[in-house]
C-alpha cells in the first residue's frame, strides 16, 4: 500500500466514523422523543416513523440535518471517487 492510499483510507475511515456518530445520535433521539410522547419504553415503528416526520420539518433540528447531510455527502463522494477513479497510486 502506498503513502497515497494510506492516507485516503485513514480519511475515509474517520468520516464514516464521525458519520456513524451523527446517524447513531439522530436514531437515539428519534428513539427518546418517541418514548417521551408515548410513555412506552418500546415505541412502534409508526411512532419512530411520526418522529423522523418531526426531525426533518423541525426548525430546531435544522444544524443537525444540515451537517448529517454534508456528511453523508462526504462519504458517499469519498467512495465513489475511489470506486471510479481508483485509489492514489494503484496503477
Amino acid at each position: 500500500m502506498s503513502t497515497g492510499q494510506i492516507i485516503q483510507l485513514v480519511l475515509q475511515g474517520l468520516v464514516f466514523i464521525a458519520w456513524a456518530g451523527l446517524m447513531f445520535r439522530t436514531l437515539f433521539l428519534l428513539r427518546a422523543r418517541a418514548a417521551d410522547q408515548t410513555g412506552t419504553t418500546f415505541p412502534g415503528p409508526g411512532q419512530f416513523i411520526a418522529q423522523a416526520g418531526h426531525w426533518l420539518r423541525s426548525d430546531e433540528d435544522r444544524a443537525e440535518r444540515k451537517t448529517l447531510g454534508f456528511m453523508t455527502f462526504v462519504l458517499l463522494a469519498m467512495s465513489l471517487s475511489t470506486a471510479f477513479l481508483g485509489s492514489p497510486a494503484a496503477g
